[in-house]
């Protein structure tokens, strides 16, 4: 029913130009936590109480930010329910005259119908449900009628775990995520089962929706690691690399002193605004199309998705570039090109999907799947099988274990297979994505640690006669390009917590000063060598693409396996 109705307001536009801020606050929110032990320091309760002050709305000059979230309903007393309903409703109608869409924040124990009175009164653009109500999604429904009722056209959001989320019919895609970092502890290097890096990130995540035939808006919901340095750039950056947007959450912290406008304070808040709108001023990259080698095959309505959502999380933190294609569209022409198809979700396939599978292994491709293809080891975890020039990885269990599986694909896939591969970095993940026909390749990078990452090294299948970094705020720098035996290598000098290269296969412009607002993605174009003449090419359209040149056998060794995740450069 809600599908039919446009937001109450045309504050902030569209749901999908809303660039959302968690802006809690009010008599409820302190009742809401009351448990919580940083109401123990006086500044976080004056904080919470005074939020909507209007003077804090000036925060919001000149930053992107254009769609608030406020505390509108938890199911307290109906006193401090209604006090919060009317300073929500007046501090609603200042933000629409900024020009601001604003949404409420419901929490479980509140009642649908009062949720809903409270939209139609501070004429609310939408209601966020945040939390796990009794019933479910029945929650959702109940207030969607309710709204209808009440003649709000109010949109429901709810925040809710991946595999919930993409089995909802929703304008905005709201997912719970984590908190980006390495390890557990926030900083240093803590080790994981793989001998590398263990990295928290939300970015496999955003990825995974861009396959979504529908391309709806994605929010990242989760709030910062507490005084982790860099925290904030690092949460945008994690959602907005692959095209989502996190929802802007601020420590407590940092509000406190900011309501006192504190001078360190104010700095740091106009990093978050500035970092918001560099990938606001690169909304160009959206559109770029994913790049990936790989393939893994998900089944969106299948038995055990969240553990095949492992796979994309697992593959990922091994800095291994892959599209997904959703099982719906598995077909030949959206595994053309490849190298390699994990299909773990199509247990067991159809007799159609195991033909188009088998067709790609015979013309030279990989593929990985359980046992329902036969052939089955008993004990080793996986044997191939030969069909035609490619072969096919029968593992003995159904849902293998995601990590090994991983590992396993990074043994059977070679570095120049993989098409852009990042070294010296084991905090830095990549996503990569291609523009123009492939004459334009993006390799954007994500450091999850708390100290900047230096001398990244990148290697590029193909050939490519620039490339320029971009991070927010800082001048476009040009990078040196090493043209070396059938691929481009790249060296980025210092990253911090976000950096985007750039790459053209025809020479772009030198960068001078500061780029124009939404044009700084658009330098550098051209052809680039196409595999049809011979020649080694990035490739990365989604669909009617050749398939890469082999690299000869008698080559000598440019690569070897060190003990962790990483291939490193042997000496030339």
């Amino acid at each position: 029913m809600w599908l039919a109705l446009a937001p109450a307001a045309a504050g902030g536009g569209r749901p999908a130009a809303w660039i959302p801020a968690r802006w809690d606050g009010g008599p409820l929110e302190l009742a809401r936590r009351a448990g919580d032990k940083a109401l123990a320091n006086p500044d976080v309760g004056e904080t919470i109480s005074r939020w909507y002050d209007p003077a804090t709305l000036k925060l919001l000059d000149g930053t992107p930010i254009n769609c608030l979230l406020l505390t509108l309903s938890a199911g307290a007393g109906p006193e401090i329910e209604k006090r919060q309903r009317q300073l929500v409703t007046e501090y609603a109608r200042r933000a629409r005259e900024r020009g601001l869409a604003v949404l409420g924040l419901v929490y479980p124990g509140a009642d649908a119908a009062a949720a809903a009175v409270g939209a139609r009164e501070a004429q609310l653009d939408g209601l966020v449900l945040e939390g796990e109500f009794p019933g479910g999604v029945a929650f959702a429904e109940r207030l969607e009628k309710a709204l209808a009722a009440v003649s709000s056209a109010a949109v429901v959001i709810p925040v809710v775990p991946s595999p919930l989320a993409r089995k909802e019919a929703r304008q905005v895609l709201a997912v719970e995520g984590v908190s980006p970092g390495v390890g557990k502890a926030g900083d240093g290097a803590t080790a994981g089962a793989t001998g590398g890096v263990w990295v928290d990130s939300n970015l496999w995540l955003a990825r995974s929706f861009q396959a979504d035939p529908d391309r709806r808006p994605v929010w990242i919901s989760h709030r910062p690691r507490d005084g982790a340095p860099g925290i904030y750039a690092r949460s945008i950056a994690d959602a907005a690399a692959a095209g989502a947007r996190w929802i802007l959450t601020l420590d407590d912290d940092l509000r406190a002193r900011l309501l006192h406008r504190e001078s360190e304070a104010l700095a740091a808040w106009k990093g978050i605004a500035d970092c918001l709108a560099f990938f606001e001023d690169h909304a160009e990259w959206r559109g770029f199309a994913p790049f990936g080698n790989v393939a893994i095959v998900l089944d969106a309505s299948g038995p055990n998705l969240a553990n095949s959502e492992e796979y994309l999380n697992l593959v990922a933190r091994r800095q291994i570039p892959y599209r997904v294609i959703y099982r719906s569209q598995l077909s030949a022409a959206s595994l053309a090109g490849l190298r390699a198809a994990l299909a773990f979700d199509l247990a067991p396939a159809t007799e159609g999907e195991r033909k188009t599978l088998r067709a790609f292994a015979a013309g030279g491709g990989l593929v990985m799947s359980g046992p329902s293809w036969g052939g089955a080891p008993k004990e080793q975890s996986y044997t191939m099988v030969a069909e035609g020039e490619g072969e096919i990885a029968v593992y003995k269990d159904e849902s293998p274990d995601p990590q090994s599986v991983a590992r396993d694909l990074n043994d059977l896939v070679t570095t120049p297979e993989l098409g852009v591969s990042v070294f010296k970095a084991p905090s830095v993940l990549p996503y990569v994505s291609v523009a123009g026909g492939d004459a334009r390749l993006l390799i954007q990078l994500v450091n999850y640690a708390t100290e900047p990452a230096k001398s990244i090294a990148i290697w590029v299948t193909g050939s490519f006669a620039s490339a320029r970094l971009y991070a927010p705020g800082s001048v476009p720098l040009d990078l040196p390009v090493r043209p070396s035996g059938g691929r481009t290598e790249i060296t980025v000098p210092a990253l911090a917590a976000y950096g985007a290269v750039l790459c053209s296969a025809q020479r772009a412009a030198p960068a001078a000063g500061p780029v124009p607002r939404s044009s700084a993605a658009s330098a550098g174009s051209g052809n680039l060598p196409s595999t049809r003449a011979g020649k080694q090419g990035i490739r990365g359209t989604l669909r009617a693409v050749p398939r890469w040149a082999a690299v000869p056998a008698s080559q000598p060794p440019l690569w070897k396996r060190d003990a962790g995740i990483h291939y490193t450069p042997c000496s030339e």
